[in-house]
């Protein structure tokens, strides 16, 4: 039953890893499509090849909440893997400069489908005592692809090439295509099951993941968190009590962003540069810092069940507003010798991978009721990747205009009101089921004859 959920989860995961792979390829590949032999962009046009993936993100969180309450997790994620094939193909065979914004507009449709799909079907799947872990496994993922992008760039840059940009686009078609494969296998949600009224299927879902006797108990429990109120509209979504865990959870989608990560993961080869690097060990210490997050991130998976979501990230907001002031004061002392801005930005994303990077997900998959978590769910990315948007396309204007210094200090400054946030709004969910966290969040109480339910 263990092997089983891990590898429905696993497989789930790889729209993680195609997000990480996306947004991150980007950063080795940018510097090729910049040059004057390929599509000559100024500082504004690259802000936005590297940006615009963040518009169709934010447009496919928010187009598939209503389509996975319709048609399920299962069916939307097997369409978003086609949709990442198709739009890998279109970027990677660009003729022009336009034609490549559409589709990487168009990978943000997947990216962003993903990126609320995978969490809920991981989340809804697993038991309350393996949920942290297994929708840490998507953040894994994530961070899988992004290593992976590094490495696979840091590798094609060596063949010298102004195409080099195509190959390091057009290889994520393997596991778009893996994913879309493995898909077939896995099986529905059992919270869908049961909301579209297929107890017996949902039964069978959660005698697999769980055993016949705790899946009894379990199907009780959900049985009769969704009788009576079958269906979420989105305009519930900040009425009364929810409206409270609606604002944390957008809160937490934002301070994911506003404290700079991807900022460092798209951006990180420029960063290097301006230290004085060249182009090649710049991407070079960019595959480092990918084995660095995933060296933390499962770290973050073995710890997280056990010291639970909010001390994470506690630990880590702090951790990372400490290493981006020492960023700053890098940056405005001209203090660049050897590896200094390597170790700091290394010790940043430590932090970050053990915390804000897979714990944000964790609660965002499991904060929201039943029957608005998909609505929930895809506000609240979509905030995320907004949040994403604005900080990616003015990071270059305002490395420009304002120097690294004060830059990084702004994103130090947001980690701080980030630990506030977390210290004074944020409580414990580990192992509570999720109708439990609903109950405590909404002041619900349930009967024994709640649980009696056929």
């Amino acid at each position: 039953m263990r092997l089983y959920l891990i590898l429905v989860c696993l497989i789930a995961a790889v729209g993680g890893f195609l997000f990480g792979f996306d947004t991150s390829v980007i950063s080795g590949a940018i510097e090729f499509i910049q040059s004057p032999h390929v599509f000559n962009l100024n500082d504004i046009q690259k802000g936005w090849a590297v940006s615009s993936i963040i518009i169709g993100c934010m447009i496919g969180c928010v187009l598939i909440g209503q389509p996975s309450q319709v048609f399920g997790r299962k069916k939307m994620l097997l369409f978003t893997a086609f949709v990442f094939l198709i739009s890998t193909l279109g970027c990677s065979l660009s003729i022009s400069f336009k034609e490549f914004i559409v589709f990487r507009i168009l990978a943000g449709l997947a990216v962003g489908s993903a990126s609320v799909l995978a969490p809920i079907y991981i989340s809804e799947i697993s038991p309350a005592n393996w949920r942290g872990r297994m929708v840490s496994f998507n953040q894994l993922a994530t961070f899988t692809g992004q290593a992976l992008a590094f490495v696979s760039n840091n590798f094609l840059y060596k063949f010298h090439g102004i195409d080099n940009w195509r190959y390091m686009l057009g290889i994520m078609v393997i596991p778009s295509g893996l994913f879309a494969f493995f898909l077939f296998f896995i099986p529905e949600s059992p919270r869908w099951l049961i909301i579209k009224n297929k107890n017996d299927k949902a039964m069978d879902v959660l005698i697999k993941i769980s055993g016949e006797k705790n899946a009894l108990v379990e199907f009780r429990e959900i049985l009769s968190n969704i009788k009576g109120s079958v269906t979420g509209k989105f305009s519930e979504l900040f009425k009364g009590k929810m409206s409270k865990i609606m604002v944390i959870g957008i809160l937490l989608a934002v301070f994911q962003q506003i404290t700079g990560i991807n900022v460092i993961m798209y951006y990180s080869p420029a960063i290097f540069k301006s230290t004085g690097v060249g182009n090649e060990s710049a991407l070079f210490q960019t595959m480092i810092m990918g084995l660095v997050n995933l060296t933390f991130t499962i770290i973050a998976i073995l710890l997280i069940e056990r010291i639970g979501r909010r001390i994470l990230m506690l630990i880590g907001s702090a951790g990372m507003g400490l290493f981006l002031f020492a960023i700053s004061a890098a940056y405005l002392t001209h203090n660049f010798q050897g590896y200094l801005v390597l170790v700091f930005i290394m010790g940043y994303l430590a932090f970050f991978a053990l915390s804000l990077g897979p714990v944000v997900w964790v609660l965002i998959g499991e904060i929201f009721p039943n029957r608005l978590r998909s609505h929930a769910s895809a506000l609240a990315v979509f905030c995320l990747w907004g949040s994403n948007f604005l900080i990616s396309f003015t990071f270059p204007i305002l490395l420009k205009n304002l120097n690294g210094g004060f830059t990084f200090l702004i994103y130090a400054v947001m980690c701080l009101l980030c630990l506030i946030f977390v210290y004074k709004y944020l409580v414990e969910t580990k192992g509570k089921t999720l109708e439990q966290i609903e109950r405590d969040f909404l002041g619900l109480k349930i009967s024994a004859k709640d649980l009696s339910v056929k």
